[in-house]
């Protein structure tokens, strides 16, 4: 386990990364030195709305990578909520280890994990580890990894679009948002950047839209810049994620969180155009966002095409987490996302991968594919999934760690595991009377309180009839929609007993006391 005394800046004053020489399983081609990598992370990404999945969707560009790739069809966001699960894809840590949690909560409690995973100074992330070989570094999109008060300038209740402190506002706080990603995160650029999910910019009525063209046009540009050096993309698209990106879609493709930007952008087949073909597909308005995302896959790939470097860049897509249901919980449709890698000549296409996989190996992957050799003093907790693209037997996990709010689990290929341990300060509230009403988040739900109007934030209360059991055990195999809980079967004990102590000893690597455990 990493010394927790080792910090960013000493991982900085390495003198260098040794490389080590991988060779790809089911490589046509020689491995390369330093392939480009571009992560492409999707927010509240659903495999309902991929075609790839059998769903009437159109989203060719998506389903055409996703053929000519390798799909995992058992991957994990391992803490399925915006930002912890984007944490853990650029440190490649749980976000249990999340520095600043070590620093809000007692050791000796649970730490609460939800959108307070931030990257701060004490952090190594995948674009630190990447430039200290020269790679460039960029991200478009969605960041969410610090609070809003890194960005000083409040606007009022309602910020109107005519008001000139408004507007300043909005550009100092844009540009704040820049720096904290460049200085924390390790980025040499960060353009078309949302700090965090729209309705907490505090935004006019009139920037409270997505554009994914402003995404694109900055994802393109930084190929452009770049094209002639090895380089790392996130592009982290806000869309699927609310509010409905419909709407979005009828606004102005100046509309940014700085304010309207100078011109139009025509950088991708224009918004009518989706809506036309969407309406000659015969589907309904709402699979328009998902048209418009694909578009800006086909644009960035065309880009790859146009510089001759598709061969040379290695591209990972995945979801956040799940939306449909059991959203910042561990259930199935909350953990389990659309995933796969492509890489053109390196990875063969079609494969399907079963195991056990999860955004906790993006980083270890991404190093594996740069070779980058990495030791135990990283304190990684991911495997690459380059060990899994030949045919012989590895040795891969047999289960995976999910954590999230005051929930920690265990996931096996057949059995998951899942229990709810709350702080000192939250059991001492807890009665026999009350323990059915307090959820994963530790809030006391209350009939009479107005404030309690959600026993769980997503309605999971409502899909998981043993939601509020502090122990869950589930045969997925044959209960995939997670319905009865056999924790407490006798004949499963010895399943339960086994869970438990591999929770257990995951949990020995974590900072916090989770319970027992």
């Amino acid at each position: 386990m990493m010394n927790n005394n080792f910090t960013r800046r000493d991982f900085l004053k390495l003198t260098g990364i040794a490389a080590i020489s991988v060779c790809l399983p089911n490589c046509t081609k020689s491995p390369i030195e330093k392939p480009n990598v571009i992560v492409m992370y999707i927010d509240d990404l659903d495999f309902r709305e991929l075609g790839y999945y059998g769903n009437k969707a159109l989203t060719p560009n998506i389903d055409k990578l996703a053929n000519e790739g390798a799909i995992l069809n058992r991957y994990y966001a391992t803490s399925p909520v915006c930002t912890p699960s984007r944490y853990t894809t650029l440190t490649g840590k749980y976000a249990g280890k999340c520095k600043k949690l070590q620093s809000d909560y007692p050791l000796d409690d649970p730490a609460f994990i939800r959108w307070n995973t931030f990257i701060t100074e004490d952090e190594v992330t995948i674009a630190h580890r990447l430039k200290k070989i020269g790679y460039t570094t960029g991200i478009v999109g969605k960041y969410h990894l610090f609070g809003n008060e890194a960005l000083q300038k409040k606007n009022p209740k309602n910020p109107q679009i005519d008001d000139p402190v408004v507007l300043k506002n909005l550009k100092h706080n844009y540009k704040a948002a820049q720096d904290n990603i460049k200085k924390y995160a390790g980025f040499d650029y960060a353009e078309s950047i949302y700090a965090n999910n729209l309705h907490t910019l505090q935004l006019p009525d009139e920037l409270h839209y997505h554009n994914m063209d402003w995404e694109t046009k900055s994802a393109v540009e930084f190929i452009d810049q770049n094209k002639d050096n090895p380089f790392y993309l996130y592009m982290a698209t806000t869309i699927p994620h609310d509010p409905p990106a419909v709407d979005s879609m009828k606004q102005s493709t100046r509309v940014s969180p700085a304010g309207f930007l100078d011109k139009e952008i025509n950088v991708q087949p224009s918004r009518k155009n989706v809506f036309d073909r969407v309406k000659k597909a015969g589907l309904p308005e709402k699979s328009a966002p998902m048209v418009w995302l694909d578009d800006a896959i086909g644009v960035v790939m065309n880009k790859l095409d146009e510089h001759g470097l598709r061969e040379n860049t290695m591209i990972i897509f995945a979801s956040d987490h799940g939306n449909e249901r059991g959203k910042m919980t561990l259930y199935e449709d909350g953990a389990k996302c659309p995933a796969f890698i492509y890489w053109k000549d390196h990875i063969k296409p079609g494969q399907q991968v079963n195991k056990i996989t999860g955004n906790v190996d993006i980083v270890p992957t991404i190093l594996d594919a740069c070779n980058i050799k990495t030791t135990a003093e990283d304190d990684l907790d991911g495997m690459s999934w380059l060990n899994l693209f030949n045919n012989k037997k590895i040795d891969w996990r047999k289960s995976l760690y999910l954590e999230v709010c005051y929930t920690r689990g265990i996931v096996t290929e057949d059995w998951k595991y899942i229990a709810i341990r709350y702080p000192k300060k939250i059991q001492a509230k807890i009665t026999p009377e009350n323990e059915q009403m307090y959820n994963h988040e530790g809030t006391l739900y209350s009939a009479n309180n107005p404030a309690g109007k959600k026993k769980a934030r997503y309605g999971a209360d409502k899909d998981y009839p043993h939601y509020f059991d502090h122990n869950q055990l589930y045969n997925i195999s044959e209960d995939p929609n997670e319905l009865v809980n056999l924790f407490h079967d006798e004949k499963y004990k010895n399943k339960a007993d086994e869970f438990q102590k591999i929770l257990k000893k995951v949990s020995v690597k974590i900072p916090h006391h989770f319970g027992e455990f």
